[in-house]
C-alpha cells in the first residue's frame, strides 16, 4: 500500500489498530477508494493495481487509467454516487482492463459502490469493491457454445435414433449404439433391449412415460440415465414419437447429455468459488462500512442510551447474533440496560452482576480485552458453573468499553449456533467497543452540560405568567439548552397596575453565562421599571442604560414590550415599543392577511441615546397580537433556506380562526416542519388574543 503522509478517505474506514491495509491486501477482490469529482485513485489493493497492468495507478484520475470506453459505464457510476450519496450495485459488468503483458482483455465484474463521507458528512469519494466474474462468464459462453454444438449435430441427424416394438430395439443408428458400447451385432443378437438398459430406479418414470406416449402420441423431452452393454452410465435426453398403435411401434431420438453435464459441474463448480469469494469480499467490506456507519450515528448519540441501541444493532447485524445487550459499569458491579434476543425472567436475574465473579462479561471487564466464547465445550471448560442444560446460546462474545484505561460500559452477544470468531470478528468488536467507549464519554459529558443548561435556563424564564381578564395567552418557546448550552430568548407578562399588564419579549446577543447574566437583567430590570414608569419608551431606554452600566463585559439586547390597558369595549389598547427587535404581526378579527406593527428603534446596550419609538393600538375582540424572536423567522430547512417573514405571515393567516393555544401551536408547528432537526437558535413565540366579553381567560 503506498500513502502521502497526510490524512486521506482511507482513516475514515478505519480504527486505531486495525491493519486494514493488510486486510485488504488479503482480499480476494478489487477493492479502492475514489475521491472527488475526478476519482482520483486514493487507494487500491493488489487486485485493484493488477488491472492497470503494472501503470501507475495512485493520484491519478481513474478516467485517464481505464480510459477505455467498456469502462465508462462504471464510472458514470462512480460519479453518481459521489452526485447522489447513494451507492450503486451490478452484476457481471462488461470492463476491459489490461493484463500483466500490457495487452488489453475483457472482464466482467459483480461490483458494489459505497459513497465515502468527510468528517463535515459530505460526500468525498467512492469505495470500490468489485469481484472479478470473468471465469464464471465465460464458463456459461462456453457452455453456451457447447449446446449450439450439440443443437448442430441433431440437426445433422448426429444423435441417437432408436426404432422399437414393446420389447425389442428393432433398429439403432450408429450414433445410439456407439452411445451405449454396443455394435450391429449385438443389436441382431437382440441384447439392446430397453428395459435391460434401464437402472432399477428409472424404471417407474419409463412405465408413466410409455403411458403418456400411448395416449398423446409423442413424448419428452425428458432426462433419464442409460446403463450401457459395457456398464457405463450414460444421461440422455431422450423424445419419442408413437409410429403404430397396434402392434405397437416408435421411434426414439436420444442426445447423449455427459459433456453438458461436466460443463454444468464444472460452472456449478466455478459458481460456488466465485460465491464464496464475493461472500468473504462482501463481508469484509460490508464489516468496513458498517464501522463508518456507526461512527457516524455515534457522533450523533446524546445519551448512553442512544450509545447502547446504536452499538448492539450494529454488531448484532454485523456477526449474526441472536440476541445482545448493553451493560453501564460502575466501581464493583455492572447494570444491564438496552437488551435485545433475551427471555425477560433470565435477564432479570443478571439486572445486576458483581464485577469480581467469574462470568465472561466480568472477565472482559477486568482484562480490558474481549472473551469470545464458541460452543458448549468452550463454556464448560472455563465457565462450569454458568452452563445451562440444555443450553441456549451455545456461542458468545463479551466486549469491554474501554476509555482510558477505564471500562465505561460493556456489550454482550449471544449466538443460538456454535461459532469460530475470527481474527476479523475480534478486529470488528474491539474497533466497536472502543467508538462506543468514546461515546459513551461525549454522552456523558454532554449530560452534564445539558443539565446545568436546562436548570440555568429554567430560572431565567417565569414560572407562571399573569392571567389577564378578556385575553387568551399561548407561549411556544424552544431552547438550545437541551444542548448544553443556555440561550437568551425570553418572554413575560405581569401586571402593573389593576387594569393594565406589561407583555414582552426579548433576545440577548450571545449564548451561554453571559447570556444568562443579560437575560436576568434584562427581564428583572424590565419588571423593576414597569412600576414606575408608564411609557414602554420609558421602560427600553432605563433597561439601555441598565445594559451599558453593567459591571461585566458590555452586552446589547433586542427587546419589542406592549403595555396592555382594559378599555370598555372590552378590548385592549396597546401601547408598543421595540429595541431593535422584528415586529409584532397583528391578525383583525373578521380580516384575511396579517400586519407588520412597524415600531422602529435601535438595539439596546450600544448608543447612550437609543432612537425609541411608540404605535398605540386598539385591540378588539377575535384580534391576535403575536410577539416572537429571530429563531422563528430564522429556522432553516435541510437545504439551508431560511423558514423568514412571509412564511410566519402565512402561518398566522391560516391559524388565526383558533384560539390562542390553537394559534401557537400551529405557528410552531410549521416552524418545527421547516427545521426538524435540533434548532440552531432559540425561539420564543406568545399570542395574545383578545376574547369576546362572555368568553373565559387562560394562559397557556
Amino acid at each position: 500500500m503506498m500513502s502521502t503522509g497526510e490524512p486521506t478517505l482511507l482513516s475514515s474506514l478505519t480504527g486505531p489498530g486495525q491493519d486494514v491495509a493488510d486486510l485488504l491486501d488479503a482480499l480476494p477482490a478489487v477493492v479502492g477508494v475514489l475521491r472527488g469529482a475526478d476519482l482520483v485513485v486514493e487507494l487500491a489493493n493488489p487486485r485493484f493495481r493488477d488491472l492497470a497492468g503494472g501503470r501507475p495507478l495512485l493520484g491519478r484520475p481513474a478516467g485517464e487509467v481505464f480510459g477505455q470506453p467498456e469502462n465508462r459505464p462504471l464510472l458514470d457510476l462512480a460519479e453518481e454516487v459521489i452526485a447522489t450519496g447513494e451507492p450503486r450495485r451490478g452484476a457481471e459488468a462488461p470492463a476491459r482492463v489490461t493484463g500483466e503483458d500490457r495487452g488489453e482483455r475483457p472482464a466482467w465484474f459483480d461490483f458494489v459502490l459505497l459513497p465515502l463521507r468527510g468528517d463535515s458528512g459530505a460526500i468525498e469519494g467512492v469505495l470500490v469493491h468489485a469481484v472479478d466474474v470473468s471465469r464464471q462468464v465465460q464458463a456459461r459462453e462456453q457452455l453456451g457454445e457447447s449446446e449450439r454444438r450439440l443443437r448442430a449435430l441433431v440437426d445433422a441427424n448426429i444423435v441417437g435414433v432408436v426404432i422399437a416394438d414393446g420389447e425389442r430395439t428393432l433398429e439403432a443408428n450408429d450414433a445410439m449404439l456407439r452411445m451405449v458400447g454396443a455394435d450391429r451385432a449385438a443389436l441382431e443378437a437382440g441384447r439392446v433391449r430397453w428395459r435391460d438398459m434401464t437402472p432399477p430406479e428409472w424404471r417407474a418414470n419409463d412405465e408413466r412415460m410409455m403411458t403418456t406416449l400411448v395416449e398423446t402420441g409423442r413424448v419428452g423431452p425428458f432426462e433419464k440415465e442409460l446403463v450401457g452393454l459395457d456398464g457405463r452410465r450414460l444421461p440422455v435426453l431422450l423424445g419419442a414419437a408413437l409410429l403404430e398403435r397396434d402392434p405397437f411401434l416408435c421411434v426414439a431420438f436420444m442426445l447423449d447429455l455427459s459433456e453438458r453435464r461436466a460443463s454444468e459441474r464444472e460452472r456449478e463448480r466455478l459458481l460456488a468459488r466465485e460465491r464464496e469469494a464475493r461472500r468473504e469480499a462482501e463481508l469484509a467490506a460490508g464489516r468496513i462500512g458498517r464501522l463508518q456507519t456507526v461512527t457516524a450515528a455515534l457522533s450523533a448519540a446524546m445519551s448512553a442510551e442512544d450509545v447502547g441501541r446504536i452499538v448492539v444493532a450494529e454488531a448484532m447485524a454485523a456477526l449474526g447474533a441472536d440476541a445482545g445487550l448493553v451493560a453501564d459499569i460502575g466501581e464493583s458491579e455492572g447494570v444491564i440496560g438496552h437488551a435485545v434476543g433475551y427471555e425477560e425472567d433470565k435477564l432479570a436475574a443478571w439486572s445486576r452482576f458483581p464485577l469480581d465473579e467469574l462470568s465472561p462479561l466480568g472477565d472482559a471487564v477486568r482484562a480490558g480485552e474481549p472473551v469470545l466464547i464458541s460452543d458448549e465445550k468452550d463454556w464448560g471448560g472455563r465457565y462450569p458453573a454458568l452452563l445451562e442444560d440444555p443450553i441456549e446460546f451455545p456461542a458468545f462474545a463479551g466486549v469491554p468499553f474501554v476509555f482510558h484505561g477505564r471500562a465505561l460500559g460493556a456489550m454482550a452477544l449471544s449466538f443460538r449456533s456454535p461459532r469460530v470468531f475470527t481474527a476479523d470478528d475480534r478486529g470488528f468488536l474491539v474497533a466497536l467497543g472502543r467508538q462506543a467507549a468514546q461515546a459513551l464519554e461525549r454522552a456523558r459529558l454532554y449530560e452534564e452540560r445539558a443539565y446545568v443548561a436546562r436548570t440555568l435556563q429554567e430560572g431565567l424564564l417565569p414560572s407562571n405568567l399573569t392571567p389577564v381578564p378578556g385575553l387568551e395567552v399561548a407561549v411556544r418557546y424552544h431552547s438550545i439548552s437541551d444542548g448544553g448550552r443556555v440561550g437568551g430568548d425570553f418572554y413575560d407578562l405581569f401586571d402593573i397596575a389593576g387594569d393594565r399588564w406589561l407583555v414582552a419579549v426579548g433576545d440577548v446577543c450571545g449564548k451561554g453565562t453571559a447570556a444568562a447574566v443579560l437575560t436576568g437583567l434584562s427581564r428583572h430590570t424590565l419588571r423593576a421599571i414597569a412600576m414606575r414608569e408608564r411609557e414602554p419608551v420609558a421602560m427600553l431606554a432605563f433597561l439601555n442604560e441598565a445594559l451599558r452600566r453593567q459591571a461585566t463585559a458590555p452586552g446589547f439586547c433586542t427587546v419589542s414590550c406592549a403595555t396592555l390597558t382594559r378599555i370598555a369595549t372590552g378590548g385592549f389598547e396597546a401601547s408598543l415599543a421595540s429595541g431593535g427587535h422584528p415586529y409584532p404581526l397583528l391578525a383583525r378579527a373578521g380580516g384575511e392577511g396579517v400586519e407588520e406593527v412597524a415600531v422602529p428603534g435601535t438595539l439596546l446596550g450600544v448608543e447612550p441615546v437609543p432612537r425609541l419609538d411608540q404605535v398605540t393600538l386598539r385591540l378588539e375582540p377575535g384580534d391576535v397580537l403575536m410577539l416572537y424572536t429571530d429563531g422563528a423567522t430564522d429556522a432553516r430547512s435541510p437545504g439551508g433556506e431560511h423558514f423568514g417573514e412571509a412564511r410566519l405571515h402565512a402561518a398566522l393567516a391560516a391559524a388565526r380562526g383558533g384560539d390562542a393555544d390553537a394559534i401557537a401551536e400551529a405557528v410552531d408547528e410549521e416552524v418545527r416542519a421547516w427545521e426538524p432537526a435540533r434548532p440552531r437558535d432559540d425561539r420564543a413565540i406568545v399570542v395574545l388574543r383578545v376574547l369576546p366579553a362572555a368568553a373565559p381567560n387562560g394562559s397557556r
